[in-house]
């Protein structure tokens, strides 16, 4: 009987929850109307199964009755807290729509903490590791059978191509590059993948199939992020192998493959404005920096600080790019993104995480750690592109464990005793139980709003049926306001009107949105205020160059 049930020790657990969320929980897709964070289900799935891990290292700790941690993880919690000051800023009005980014972020080096409490052996870390490329090789298949899993729907769960759970194309480039290079690091250092043919089989599979990927996905992101990422792996730790130049070849091949495999090309046109648009994003974030270098523009702030900056630059210099009307929330750069909402205390938090990371790697004086950290290249200069770790919870995750497999294997290490080991035990049940419990309504919230959007705004009883929504309280507070706005015209009720006008003008402060500005300018004419109207018109089209809405509102006016 012992022979047939498993030992479920946490250890054991930990692993099969681990397992679980990268075979299983991290493909899960539903119909979604986009975004990123809590947005996605695939993210707020992920979060399930993360609460769960990080419960089981708090389990390890009560029962043990000690914490390991190590020195790079006590520099990764004093660059939080410098990252966290900001709050406490005078222009944190908006700080609450940063505040789930800095849970994100505590819960990720919680998780981290729950790595180091089991001391995973390097066996066991390169067991992690091929659990990875397993849920590699299942978004290949994915991606490859995407025409013909379009057509599966269950319950409104739906397998959504060509990047199903992993939201867009650089994104899941990124991803592929990520498993390549960790085949990579496998096939350079797990001596039992020599006497192992389903080891090797995995380890030059995943580089041969990713690399047909790339040509369709069009994700010079992923292109650099995989040249950086084997480049940084051979370099440091290239052997003169006979396996190393078939593993070099398979991804030749691969590559080979997809350039000669038919796909839809992105217009030129179109890559242009990409890239355009990323340039003049980085010099629009680059001179808010420069104008705000101790305080930034404030947490949460962003969107409408380069809102404004971008209208007032495009007003001085006409011949400057147009941007267009999406939603710039982000700089593509996270980095960046932490400077200028928050100033030169943020940065010095992430300077001394990334100094604690590259001084660890220094002091072991050894190619095979600056080899190892070529396995983190390829997130982290996604990071400095785009923002991975909003649209894709699993990068997080990866990139957190890559961190503690490196740590694990060069960091420094220390041990304190703990003696509240009940209050411990608490915590690891109720963590999970919290988190789980906030997830399963955000799930709720999630699913009935995209139904309500999905079926034309015709079911405003989707939007009563919502229990909790905190976590998408942006989208379900515009939802329910432009619902009241349109049955306040019908009816010509002048108080609900006048409310939805206070909050609108509210709203655009911390949110200009281009829409916003719309339901507000027709709201002030259906007030008669015709004059105040072609105001809020003229300034969204000051924030907004080229909006195209002239003619309606002038059709609604006369």
């Amino acid at each position: 009987m012992n022979k047939i049930i498993p030992d479920l020790n946490p250890k054991n657990l930990f692993k099969a929850i681990f397992t679980l969320y990268m075979l299983v929980g991290m493909h899960f897709n539903m119909e979604h109307v986009g975004g990123y964070g809590l947005y996605l289900p695939f993210n707020i799935i992920g979060w399930m199964f993360v609460s769960l891990l990080i419960g089981l290292g708090f389990w390890q700790i009560g029962k043990s009755g000690k914490i390991s941690f190590s020195q790079f993880h006590c520099l990764c919690w004093i660059g939080f807290g410098l990252m966290c000051l900001p709050l406490l800023y005078p222009n944190n009005e908006y700080a609450d729509f940063a505040v789930m980014r800095l849970l994100g972020l505590s819960g990720g080096l919680l998780l981290y903490l729950s790595f180091q409490q089991y001391q995973f052996t390097r066996k066991e870390c390169y067991w992690f590791l091929y659990v990875i490329l397993g849920s590699v090789l299942i978004q290949i298949f994915l991606s490859v059978s995407g025409p013909l899993l379009s057509t599966v729907n269950f319950l409104g769960i739906t397998l959504d191509p060509p990047f199903g759970a992993l939201a867009q194309k650089n994104i899941i480039a990124t991803f592929f590059a990520t498993g390549a290079v960790i085949s990579l690091f496998l096939l350079l250092n797990d001596k039992s993948s020599i006497c192992s043919n389903f080891k090797l089989g995995i380890i030059f599979s995943v580089p041969l199939l990713a690399c047909t990927q790339f040509y369709s996905l069009q994700s010079r992101t992923g292109v650099l992020a995989l040249s950086f990422g084997i480049g940084f792996m051979l370099v440091f730790g290239f052997q003169k192998n006979k396996k190393v130049f078939l593993w070099i070849g398979s991804v030749l091949i691969g590559l080979l493959i997809g350039f000669k495999t038919p796909y839809e090309s992105r217009p030129a046109k179109a890559l242009d404005y990409s890239e355009n648009t990323r340039m003049l994003t980085y010099q629009l974030t680059s001179e808010l920096i420069k104008n705000n270098p101790l305080f930034g523009v404030g947490y949460g702030n962003f969107l409408s600080a380069f809102r404004l900056h971008y209208a007032q630059r495009k007003q001085e210099e006409p011949s400057l790019k147009t941007i267009g009307n999406s939603n710039m929330d982000h700089p593509h750069n996270e980095t960046m993104f932490w400077m200028v909402e928050g100033g030169i205390i943020p940065l010095t938090g992430l300077l001394i995480i990334a100094g604690g990371f590259l001084i660890m790697l220094w002091k072991v004086k050894k190619k095979e750690a600056w080899a190892m950290a070529g396995l983190i290249t390829p997130i982290l200069i996604h990071t400095q592109l785009e923002l991975p770790f909003y649209l894709s919870l699993v990068h997080w995750f990866i990139f957190i464990f890559l961190l503690y497999c490196m740590d694990e294997e060069y960091g420094i290490w220390h041990e304190a005793k703990i003696r509240l080991t009940v209050f411990i035990h608490i915590i690891a049940i109720l963590l999970p139980i919290i988190i789980i419990s906030y997830m399963a309504t955000t799930l709720q919230t999630a699913r009935a709003i995209t139904r309500f959007e999905r079926t034309g705004f015709s079911k405003p009883s989707l939007l009563v049926s919502v229990k909790y929504p905190r976590a998408w309280q942006k989208k379900y507070e515009t939802l329910v306001m432009k619902l009241d706005l349109g049955i306040a015209k019908q009816a010509k009720d002048y108080k609900k009107l006048k409310d939805y006008i206070d909050w609108a003008e509210g709203y655009v402060k911390h949110s200009p949105y281009l829409f916003i500005y719309y339901d507000l300018a027709t709201a002030y004419q259906a007030m008669g205020d015709k004059e105040k109207a072609w105001e809020i018109y003229r300034y969204a089209q000051y924030l907004y160059p080229g909006a195209k809405w002239h003619d309606e509102l002038n059709s609604k006016g006369n």
